[in-house]
């Protein structure tokens, strides 16, 4: 058994998937079957099997999983302390975040970051919901992650680092894609779509609703969703509150209503960056925790409705 065997077992175990596994490595799939093979043989028990193109860990390899991680993880801490009396950042590091900021904030800070510590520092960036990647950093999948904050993430360190705007969507055949800015109060009567409730979004969407009065569907889970239900709306009292990401930019036939401001701040919706509060962080993390709290994304980085 040598070390190489468990990076490649440790790649495997993530991916499930022998090619996509060895292009991340940079080796030959040959090459990546034969080290797990040669695991296998020399461990005793069989630590995959095939499900068709992809594979799954066995009991055993879940197992082993668990041990190989943990020693990988301090060993490359090891390495990366060792590198750092050379004054250059290094390690890598585990990144989690809402698909609403991997496409802009996230490409932008890592960018600036590395602008200013060097490329030393391999990143992993990893999408999810804001419950998937508490729960990810809570169990050492990820070193950071950015996502939405509720009572389950009182253990953590929080910095804000992004806000998104609360807007009215609609089809832009509607009646309303005209106005330059829209009430609350104006949505009652209309079949209204938005977020499920039991999530931090849709938690903050269902009090503002209620304040007002506004009865909704809240059924959906993000923008991506929201957006395609609103462009095939032929209904034109069908709309949705939504927030102003990324994932509306793919709808050419949505019109976005920014919401009057007295009703709701344009900074409705918060992302933070959270990390755990009382372990030993490498100084590669310690200096992207710190960086990304001062971080302020360049003009035009976040989508803002009416400023486009």
């Amino acid at each position: 058994m040598n070390l190489s065997q468990l990076y490649y077992f440790r790649k495997l175990a993530e991916l499930q998937h022998y090619t996509n596994a060895a292009k991340e490595l940079f080796i030959t799939q040959p090459a990546l079957s034969d080290a797990i093979h040669s695991l296998e043989k020399e461990l005793g028990v069989p630590l995959f099997r095939r499900e068709g193109r992809n594979v799954r860990l066995t009991r055993y390899g879940s197992e082993f999983a668990s041990y190989v991680d943990s020693a990988l993880r301090e060993l490359d801490k090891g390495v990366s302390v060792m590198k750092e009396y050379t004054g250059r950042l290094s390690g890598r590091l585990s990144i989690g975040g809402l698909y609403t900021i991997t496409g802009d904030y996230l490409p932008a800070l890592i960018g600036a970051y590395e602008a200013q510590f060097g490329d030393g520092v391999q990143f992993s960036v990893s999408q999810g919901f804001s419950r998937d990647l508490v729960r990810g950093l809570r169990d050492d999948a990820y070193d950071v992650v950015f996502a939405a904050r509720d009572a389950d993430a009182a253990e953590f360190g929080c910095e804000p680092v992004v806000s998104h705007q609360l807007v009215v969507s609609v089809n832009a055949k509607s009646p309303l894609a005209s106005r330059k800015e829209i009430s609350l109060e104006d949505l009652r009567g209309l079949c209204v779509y938005t977020y499920r409730t039991g999530t931090p979004i849709g938690n903050e969407v269902a009090r503002i609703c209620d304040r007002y009065d506004v009865p909704t569907r809240r059924e959906f889970d993000d923008e991506i969703t929201l957006g395609g239900m609103i462009s095939r709306a032929t209904r034109p009292e069908v709309c949705a509150l939504v927030t102003y990401t990324i994932g509306l930019k793919s709808f050419r036939n949505l019109t976005n209503i920014p919401i009057t401001e007295r009703e709701v701040p344009h900074d409705f919706h918060h992302v933070y960056m959270m990390y755990k509060k009382d372990e030993f962080r490498a100084r590669a993390l310690e200096c992207f925790i710190e960086f990304a709290a001062g971080f302020i994304p360049p003009k035009g980085t976040i989508p803002r409705c009416g400023e486009e």
